[in-house]
């Protein structure tokens, strides 16, 4: 039987695009937090960021287990449950009307890692970490006594 990991990202970015953004994410494992924490110093988009610290976060699992990761993006959620993340990989992450899907190389990358396990996304404005997440982005990654 696999492991049952939820992971929790939160980040800075409102709207679709920022110049400079801060993120946390929480892995839980029976019910026990490991946190992750990252800044970036750049143009980025909410969708780019997000596949990165999913990616990052998947990452981190030593084991094949099943995963639910816990996003704001209503986008990359419906990419995942409607099935697009399947079609793009098995037409290279090619377009129908041609060229690359935008993020190509994120969603190429997540979707290696995601490989590895049985992963849903499920998709909420606020969660049940948000809250300390939040804490610890103020913190600069400090998640000592959340």
């Amino acid at each position: 039987m696999l492991k049952q990991v939820d992971i929790y990202i939160t980040h800075t970015i409102k709207g679709f695009v920022a110049d400079n953004a801060c993120y946390a994410y929480a892995l839980t494992y029976k019910g026990k937090p490991k946190y992750g924490y990252g800044e970036i110093r750049k143009r980025i988009t909410q969708n780019s960021l997000l596949l990165m610290v999913m990616n990052e976060a998947l990452k981190r699992m030593l084991c094949s287990c099943e995963i639910t990761i816990h996003i704001d993006s209503p986008y990359i959620a419906s990419a995942f449950l409607n099935g697009w993340t399947e079609t793009w990989k098995d037409n290279g992450y090619e377009k129908a009307a041609g060229g690359k899907i935008v993020d190509a190389s994120g969603w190429e990358k997540l979707m290696e890692e995601c490989s590895k396990h049985i992963v849903k996304v499920a998709y909420s404005t606020h969660h049940e970490l948000t809250e300390k997440l939040e804490t610890g982005i103020r913190r600069h990654g400090d998640f000592e006594g959340l």
